[in-house]
């Protein structure tokens, strides 16, 4: 358990004068990074999580570094500003960074708001039109220092192979072998990619993106994962549109890919090997959930859903192989 009485003397010290700080509140915690809001100032504080990371993604402090650079840069998505950048765990007792809380929400992935579900179709429409947008936009600009050397596809899926290997589950590891027998094909130079562009990764405010949040799992490589990542929920001939997709007004898969063309400057020929790609390394990380709590590391309910998932998203994967001749 954090003490949040002594994170907030702490950052009473540090951060720069204005509100005083009244209270240190969650927002968001568990086996990614650490949300809390820092009442009085209104600010956003991030931490890595207490109970050890479900994933080996960005730490907090390459996230931050992440937003710093991305705020440099034309062209990209509006990001957070960061307040204070701490990499020293003597502090409050781990690295953390607190930046501005950005105005809006996001849409909750399963809850979905009134002000998402009860609006004009048409409206759904250019909002999701502008994530993809928002999304395709990532493959113009160029590889970000902090993020290091550029990762081919083939090094990310090994990386996925790797994990889902240590969370027991063959089947993934099979199915990762199966689609690197083929190379993966390219759309053009490495660019930035998220690597998780969900639409409840994006803030939004009367129906506009605030933000681009959750860069975990961001690296330089080939965008076209982007794409592949955000298709999983639209439906497809292999799965059927996830909640939000279904929603009327939503894009088609079809529209989706040549929007995410058109924006990005980009062709989508081979796009299959980067949506089973995609689909694998969900399925990793489905699989990780679900050794979490067959070994006793976590009793947490939600982990204990992802076998069904993860038995139905391995089914998919295989299938998608099988249509591609791979």
């Amino acid at each position: 358990m954090r003490d949040l009485n002594v994170i907030r003397e702490k950052l009473s010290a540090r951060l720069p004068g204005g509100a005083p700080i009244t209270g240190i509140v969650p927002m968001t915690t568990g086996f990614s990074n650490e949300t809390y809001v820092v009442e009085g100032p209104d600010l956003i504080l991030r931490l890595p999580p207490a109970g050890g990371a479900m994933l080996e993604g960005r730490g907090v402090i390459d996230q931050a570094r992440i937003y710093q650079e991305l705020a440099e840069s034309a062209g990209a998505p509006t990001v957070p500003q960061i307040v204070d950048l701490c990499d020293d765990p003597g502090v409050i007792g781990v690295p953390f960074f607190v930046m501005a809380r950005v105005s809006g929400d996001a849409i909750h992935d399963i809850q979905m708001q009134p002000w998402f579900t009860d609006i004009a179709d048409a409206e759904r429409t250019r909002m999701c039109e502008d994530w993809v947008s928002t999304i395709a936009g990532l493959a113009r600009l160029q590889p970000l220092k902090v993020l290091g050397q550029a990762l081919s596809p083939e090094g990310d899926m090994r990386k996925w192979s790797a994990f889902a290997a240590a969370a027991d589950c063959p089947a993934v590891v099979n199915a990762i072998a199966r689609l690197l027998k083929v190379p993966a094909p390219r759309s053009g130079p490495p660019a930035v990619v998220h690597g998780d562009p969900k639409l409840s990764n994006l803030m939004w405010q009367n129906g506009r993106i605030t933000a681009l949040l959750d860069w975990e799992m961001a690296l330089n490589g080939e965008p076209l994962s982007d794409l592949a990542y955000m298709l999983y929920g639209f439906e497809s001939a292999f799965h059927p549109a996830t909640r939000a997709q279904k929603l009327p007004g939503m894009l088609s898969r079809d529209d989706v890919i040549l929007l995410w063309s058109k924006v990005s400057g980009r062709p989508v020929e081979g796009l299959l090997w980067h949506e089973i790609a995609q689909f694998a390394k969900l399925c990793s990380i489905l699989a990780e959930g679900v050794n979490m709590v067959r070994t006793g590391r976590s009793t947490d309910p939600k982990l204990a859903l992802f076998q069904q998932n993860l038995d139905n998203w391995i089914g998919i994967t295989e299938a998608m192989l099988d249509a591609g001749g791979f």
